[in-house]
């Protein structure tokens, strides 16, 4: 009996504890929530309003456009109401209908989109930044940037570092801004006069300061980086592109997610650096990334993530009526003037950033057919931007394939100094130098010039020779600064595009070709 009386105690003693227990649990749930948010990402739109052939993707089904895209976005919207959508910047240049109407037809569109924040990327300073302005004006959705002030001054060129979203009853902090970097190597100095870039760790940490207290998550959309980055032994090619990415994020705690654009480089898994998530799309509206979050709101941070990139199938998608509507009529008023026949051609021009390209060579001798001074003309293979396919060249194709105002510039350099310029080349940081028929030149992938010859002959250090090249490169960009010590500098204000179109029509039937102006030496 003894024995049984203990028993007895013990299980209600143990009851007791259970109960207590069980009111502790339910009091800590009630004070504890793990909450999920999704945030679909976008980046380097780059005005590709329609679906195309992406043949490193697929080279028989169409990929992306706008209207996918929409489609996309709302359904995922519609399934989970608190989904937002962030763009990191570069909705400009790239098809003819951005170039055409300097912007204007992509911000339009992407009204349609459902963006809840985006940043300002370099190429939406194209056309200069008044226009910039004009542009972005327009937009129905937040476009964010807090580091771009007016020069010498401590106002901001678009008054609009950060806004703060509610989801889920969490508060979201989300922060624009432009790597410093990125913007004087990749923008045109002629088109930002008067304004600059100050350094974005300086000023995330600012707008940091400002939000943590008022709100429970930070995200930062920004445009930074430096293109197909080749450093870092042991990092991963998705690294090495967001190598910037990751450094910040180690040199600026307080950042949950970064939604990074400018190296067009997706993240199938995304990265964490320093307990921050970074994500980011290989671009074009190819892709729409969706990172799901699981925020614990006791602990107040994110315990757990996932992110995927899903690829936007034309024939698998239908298209968002709206938008559809909306892409088509910019497309009728640009094909006015686009659809213009200039010229044929045998061959599908190609660009290449690596290598020689028959794009490249076509663009170069038309520079060098400008002028007869010009002992060799270059273009950086950044700036061709879309393939064309054989047959009929119109004057919407040119403009695709080089989308920029960029004018013919002449320097007198010295051969020492065309060096300087081939080993930066070299370095594939930037992409290489396209050459004119009558130069090639040698290197080695260990980032140095083997040998460069014009006109038949190796190159002379102490001879001068006249360079054409675009004034974006003249200019310093792309990392070309030895342009701005040439001994003679004639920017002609004739558009590389207009003297392309001419030397085509001069020659009706073109025959693209690679001739070995441009090899890689083991």
């Amino acid at each position: 009996m003894k024995n049984l009386f203990i028993s007895g105690i013990q299980v209600s003693m143990l009851k007791k504890t259970l109960i207590s227990t069980f009111i502790f649990f339910l009091s800590f749930q009630s004070l504890t929530e793990v909450k999920e948010l999704t945030i679909l990402h976008t980046n380097d739109l780059h005005a590709h309003l329609f679906p195309r052939i992406a043949p490193w993707i697929s080279e028989s089904r169409k990929i992306g456009g706008f209207a996918n895209l929409a489609t996309l976005v709302k359904q995922e919207k519609q399934f989970n109401p608190s989904a937002i959508l962030i763009d990191a910047g570069d909705y400009f240049s790239g098809p003819y209908v951005s170039t055409l109407t300097e912007g204007e037809a992509v911000i339009k569109s992407m009204n349609y989109l459902g963006i809840d924040a985006a940043c300002i990327g370099n190429h939406e300073f194209d056309h200069g930044w008044d226009n910039m302005l004009k542009q972005i004006k327009e937009a129905e959705f937040p476009i964010l940037n807090g580091n771009i002030f007016y020069e010498g001054t401590d106002k901001l060129v678009w008054d609009n570092p950060y806004i703060i979203l509610e989801r889920e009853g969490l508060k979201i902090g989300i922060i624009g801004l432009h790597g410093k970097f990125a913007f004087y190597d990749t923008t045109n100095s002629k088109m930002t006069e008067g304004i600059e870039a100050r350094d974005e760790e300086k000023y995330l940490r600012q707008y940091i300061e400002e939000l943590e207290p008022i709100t429970d998550l930070i995200i930062l959309s920004i445009h930074q980086g430096m293109p197909a980055r080749q450093s870092t032994i042991g990092l991963t090619d998705v690294e090495r592109n967001l190598y910037k990415d990751i450094l910040l994020a180690q040199n600026v705690p307080g950042v949950d997610v970064i939604v990074t654009g400018h190296a067009h480089q997706g993240t199938d898994r995304a990265l964490v650096s320093n307990g921050t998530i970074i994500v980011s799309t290989n671009a074009t509206s190819t892709e729409l990334g969706k990172l799901q979050i699981q925020y614990d709101t006791d602990r107040k941070r994110i315990v757990s993530h996932s992110n995927q990139l899903i690829t936007i199938y034309d024939d698998e998608i239908e298209d968002d009526t709206d938008m559809l509507s909306e892409i088509t009529y910019w497309q009728q008023e640009v094909d006015k003037i686009a659809s213009v026949p200039i010229a044929s051609s045998t061959k599908k021009l190609v660009r290449a950033y690596g290598k020689e390209s028959n794009m490249g060579n076509l663009f170069t001798d038309a520079m060098a057919a400008f002028d007869e001074r010009i002992d060799i003309a270059v273009m950086n293979s950044g700036g061709l931007r879309q393939d064309i396919d054989a047959g009929v060249i119109s004057k919407g194709d040119l403009i695709s394939a080089f989308p920029f105002p960029n004018t013919i510039v002449m320097t007198k350099l010295k051969g020492s100094q065309l060096k300087k310029l081939f080993d930066h080349a070299a370095g594939m940081t930037n992409g290489i130098l396209q050459v004119s028929q009558n130069a090639k030149y040698t290197f080695s992938p260990r980032n140095k010039v083997l040998e460069i010859w014009i006109k038949g002959e190796l190159i002379n250090d102490d001879q001068d020779y006249w360079v054409a090249a675009p004034n974006f490169v003249t200019q310093g960009g792309d990392g070309y600064s030895e342009f701005q010590n040439s001994i003679e500098y004639i920017d002609s204000g004739v558009l590389i595009i207009d003297e392309v179109e001419n030397f085509l029509k001069k020659i009706q039937l073109y025959e693209p070709k690679n001739e070995g102006r441009v090899q890689a030496i083991e």
